[in-house]
């Protein structure tokens, strides 16, 4: 079941990274969508930089699919946790596959220096990869403790 849930997130990465290259093209972040931003000291402390209307919306509407399996299962701590764990990993996978498919970065520009809105980086990944990473990676192993 886990190899057909990691094929599933690699094809929906994919594809929205495809999407969002197609409408973010080179200006990154949002850069220039007519989109509002929310710059405040609780965005710049959770993620490090402001907060779009167009990223609070793809969060949503992600937050929307990836609760679609409650349709048909229960939810319960169990399978929230899974569920948030997953989502948390395919956030790193779609913003790394923005970079390597998009062909105004690639994965030779990937990197601090040509990356303005990832500000914090540690070994060679954005700060947000790892944090993301490490809440995933506990959420899902609590997803399969928790009876």
């Amino acid at each position: 079941m886990l190899i057909k849930i990691i094929i599933w997130m690699l094809i929906l990465a994919y594809l929205h990274a495809r999407q969002e290259t197609e409408i973010e093209g080179n200006a990154g972040w949002a850069r220039h969508l007519p989109t509002f931003r929310i710059n405040v000291f609780i965005t710049k402390l959770l993620i490090g930089k402001e907060i779009t209307g167009y990223h609070i919306f793809m969060l949503l509407m992600f937050l929307v699919i990836f609760h679609l399996p409650l349709l048909f299962i229960p939810l319960t701590l169990k399978n929230e946790c899974m569920i948030v764990g997953l989502m948390n990993i395919y956030w790193v996978i779609e913003d790394f596959l923005f970079f390597i498919v998009n062909p105004h970065f690639t994965l030779k520009n990937f990197c601090k220096e040509k990356i303005c809105w990832h500000k914090r980086w540690i070994l060679g990944l954005p700060v947000s990869y790892w944090v993301a990473i490490i809440i995933g990676v506990i959420l899902i192993f609590l997803g399969r403790i928790v009876c």
